[in-house]
Order: C-alpha cells, then sequence, then structure tokens
C-alpha cells in the first residue's frame, strides 16, 4: 500500500475535523444539524479504514517519524471506537446544551486524530506534539462547563499538569538528542546498543520520560490531579477523559520503553533490559502504588464520580504491571484490558450522567433508593464496576487474571499480592456504591419514579454486546492482542 492509503485513518479524522468546523462558519439557524452525524461517519470510516489496513505488512511513513504496524492499528481501532461512543452517550444528556454539541464533537474529533498519531510515533517530537494536542483538547472538554466552577478549576488543574508533563518529556529527549543526534527511536536503540547511556544518565532520562508518562497513564504520584479533573468535568466528558489520556500515554510508554531501555531476549516473545538499569523495579513500584492508591482512596469517596475516577486510576497499576513484565503475554493482557476499560468506563459514566440529569447530584447519600426507582440502570452501573475491577465471571476477571498471572510467572510476587489486595478493596468501595443504590427498603416508596429515556437504556444494553463478546473469545481476542505486539522494527 502506499503512504496515503496508509494513513487515512488520520486523513478521514483530519478532514471530517474540518468539516465540522466549516459547518459551524456556515450556520446561519437552520433547523437542522448535522455535525454530529457527520462525526459519527468520519469516525465510522476511520474505523473501517483502519481494519482494511492490517492486510498491509508493517511500514513507516513520513521520513520514519511514524510507524503503521500492529500496535497503531489497535490503539487507531480504540481511539476512533472511544470517540464514536463518547459523542452517542452525550447525546441525550442535559449537561451539555444543544447549541455547544458541535464544538464537543470537534473536540472528540480532534482528540480521536491526536491518540491516532500518538499511537504511531516513532519521532519523539511528534509524540511530544500529539500529546501535547490530545491534553489541549481534554483541557478544552474539561472546562466544557463554563458556569461550573468545578469545571474550571478541573481545566486549570489538567493545563498545570500537562505542561509539567510536557516539560519533563522535553528534558528527556533534550538528553537522549544529545547523546544520539536523532530524534528518532529506532536510530536511537541502535546507537545506544552500541554506546550506552552511563547508568546515571539512563537513570534521569527514564525517570523523566517515567514522570511525564506517568501523568498520562495516571500513575502514582502523577495521578493526583486525574480524579478532580474527572470529576469537575461535565459527566459525559468525564467518560473519555477517564480512558483517552491514559490510553494514548500507555500507546506511547509501550512503544517507547520497550526500544528505549530494552531488547529482545533469548526466548522468544520476552525482552530483557537494555543496558545496566533495572528499571521494571521502578516502574513495579509505580504500579504497585498506583493500585493501592486509587482503591484505597475510592474507599472513602462520597461521590459516585469520583469514587470511579479513583477505581480507574487504580487500573492503570494494572496496566502498567503488564508493561514492566516484558513479555508479550503481559503487553497483550493490557490490550485486552484497554478493550473492557473502554466499555465498562463509558457504561458507567453513561449511567452517572443519566443519573446528574435526573437527581443534579451523584453523592452517595443522595441516591438512596434509586435502585427501585430506575432498576436497569443501577443494576447497569453495578455490572459496568465489577467488570472494570475484575469480578469472575465478566471478563474484567479474564484480564486480570492474565495479568496478575504474568506477574507471578516472571516472579512479581509483591506485585501480584498488591494487585488482589487492591482488587479486594476497589470490591469494597463497589459495596458502598451498591448499597447506597439499594438504600432502605422502608424508604423507596416515598420516592417518585426516575424518568426512563429509552434511547440512553437501549446504548447502555448495546454496551453489553461488547462485553460479552469479549469474555466469550477471550483466548482469541487474547492471541490477536498479542500479535500486535509485532511492532518493533530494529
Amino acid at each position: 500500500m502506499s503512504d496515503l492509503l496508509l494513513l487515512l485513518p488520520e486523513i478521514y479524522l483530519a478532514l471530517t475535523l474540518v468539516l465540522i468546523i466549516a459547518s459551524e462558519v456556515a450556520y446561519h439557524g437552520e433547523p437542522v444539524r448535522l455535525t454530529g452525524a457527520m462525526a459519527l461517519m468520519g469516525l465510522s470510516g476511520a474505523f473501517i479504514q483502519t481494519l482494511l489496513t492490517f492486510r498491509a505488512a508493517p511500514a513507516q511513513l513520513l521520513g520514519q517519524a511514524l510507524s503503521v504496524d500492529g500496535l497503531s492499528l489497535f490503539f487507531k481501532l480504540f481511539a476512533t471506537l472511544l470517540g464514536a461512543l463518547t459523542i452517542i452517550s452525550a447525546r441525550d444528556t442535559r449537561e451539555m446544551p444543544r447549541s455547544s454539541r458541535p464544538e464537543f464533537c470537534a473536540l472528540i474529533v480532534g482528540a480521536s486524530l491526536a491518540m491516532c498519531v500518538a499511537s504511531s510515533a516513532t519521532d519523539v517530537l511528534l509524540a511530544f506534539l500529539s500529546l501535547q494536542f490530545l491534553n489541549l483538547l481534554s483541557v478544552l472538554l474539561a472546562g466544557f462547563s463554563k458556569s461550573s466552577v468545578r469545571s474550571t478549576e478541573a481545566a486549570v488543574k489538567h493545563l498545570a499538569f500537562s505542561a509539567v508533563s510536557g516539560f519533563l518529556f522535553l528534558f528527556a529527549v533534550a538528553i537522549l538528542f544529545a547523546s544520539t543526534s536523532t530524534v528518532n527511536i529506532l536510530e536511537m536503540h541502535r546507537l545506544l546498543t552500541a554506546n550506552p547511556l552511563p547508568r546515571e544518565g539512563a537513570l534521569v532520562v527514564f525517570m523523566l520520560l517515567l514522570m511525564s508518562l506517568g501523568f498520562q497513564m495516571s500513575a502514582f504520584p502523577m495521578s493526583l490531579s486525574a480524579p478532580d479533573v474527572i470529576e469537575g468535568a461535565p459527566t459525559p466528558v468525564s467518560g473519555f477523559l477517564s480512558i483517552a489520556p491514559r490510553v494514548a500515554g500507555f500507546a506511547v510508554a509501550i512503544r517507547f520503553l520497550l526500544v528505549l531501555f530494552a531488547q529482545p531476549a533469548l526466548s522468544p516473545g520476552q525482552w530483557e533490559v537494555l543496558g545496566n538499569l533495572d528499571w521494571p523495579r521502578i516502574a513495579g513500584l509505580m504500579a504497585g502504588m498506583t493500585m493501592l492508591f486509587g482503591s484505597l482512596l475510592a474507599l472513602r469517596q462520597t461521590g459516585a464520580k469520583r469514587l470511579v475516577a479513583y477505581l480507574a486510576v487504580a487500573e492503570s497499576g494494572f496496566l502498567l504491571m503488564g508493561l514492566l513484565v516484558l513479555d508479550q503475554v503481559g503487553v497483550g493482557a493490557l490490550l485486552f484490558n484497554c478493550m473492557v476499560q473502554l466499555f465498562a468506563l463509558i457504561g458507567a459514566f453513561t449511567v452517572l450522567s443519566y443519573i446528574q440529569d435526573e437527581l443534579r447530584s451523584d453523592r452517595l447519600a443522595d441516591l438512596k433508593g434509586l435502585h427501585h426507582r430506575a432498576v436497569p440502570e443501577s443494576i447497569a452501573l453495578i455490572l459496568f464496576l465489577s467488570c472494570l475491577i475484575g469480578l469472575p465471571p465478566l471478563p474484567g476477571f479474564i484480564g486480570k487474571f492474565a495479568l496478575v498471572g504474568a506477574a507471578i510467572r516472571h516472579h512479581w510476587y509483591f506485585l501480584a499480592g498488591f494487585a488482589i489486595l487492591s482488587i479486594a478493596l476497589a470490591t469494597f468501595g463497589l459495596a458502598r456504591l451498591a448499597y447506597s443504590l439499594v438504600g432502605d427498603l422502608r424508604d423507596f416508596r416515598l420516592a417518585g419514579p426516575v424518568a426512563a429515556l429509552q434511547p440512553r437504556r437501549i446504548f447502555l444494553a448495546a454496551l453489553f454486546v461488547p462485553l460479552v463478546l469479549v469474555g466469550i473469545f477471550a483466548e482469541p481476542l487474547l492471541a490477536w492482542a498479542v500479535q500486535s505486539l509485532r511492532f518493533i522494527l530494529w
């Protein structure tokens, strides 16, 4: 395939973004606005074209700045599907006025485009620019409710942390460029293999990159702002912000850390540390702290959005555990868990958006007895979160089992123990939310029924279909995720 054909997913998204902006410039009060349909068509076209691109062999484009391979195609499918589900989930929300929907669609399409470019970037400057573009759009999304103080605070916090993350990334790039005189990570790998950095220099570069990408991945301690941002943003946006920056960070981390700090091992499908820096132990400490930090703080939250936000932060620790074991099964389990989190978190925040519309609150105390007033939504919320934290027999359990199994196989026993403890604590947090939904059985009759929106219930039911399919076809999906990792063109 030619370079242009391989870049068609990004071209579709860029043209869609241009058309949305042009339609808003030309808008003069017409009763029908097709912005949402236009955005969904562009995202669907990019999704289909990405599927077609799987037939092509891995290739490097634009002077080796982009790599089109199994890994980038996986995350392109993820990004376009995430964008489409976010737009659909926000269709009936009252938190977002209809006059603002076109801007919302444009920001979501632009963020999906940024994720696609970030997952393909093998040029450190292009990766930096795509991540910063995603962060800028995330700031605008977090501050979408201009009249809300919490929304404005969320935007400011995300902007401040993203600026710090960007500076750390550039400092690491400057050191690498001074040592190798190139900005391509594949060339960097070749030069660093021949002339490794001193241990102290490699440690500084790794820590700068890990802290920078730690913000994207919502990993401890750079995850401190993530719950505030997710809670303060409009609820339909919260679902997107709980997934997009984290997954984009892991897409860049998989490619960069395995190329710059690892090399193929003697055993097929495994990597070993490049040089004498034992960086998996550092990443292991961060993973363990992230899991415990997220699940422990989820226990003491009084708001449903913030509770789910901390559960999402804890999930970043599990994903980081899949990366540091340095084998294809562990990283494949990471990708599998990303798929599960996509549907689980979008579903959970869709229900929370419904609750926010009807009750004007997400406080656990205000949800008392909601189970009896909105039965399908309450059951859906519990099921989505049960899948997220990995309770059996849901597909989230399969992903967690694969991650913990990979850690044990590589003798990361303490990390496997942290993971099991984190799941137990997250289960207690979910039990608190479930108890709030059930409330006092003696009082539920005093409350009136919550209005039901049939399209939203259909959407929630539709989200269970891929989760069920993921559970049924877990083995071939895990195998496909592992195959997506044959991406490094040494």
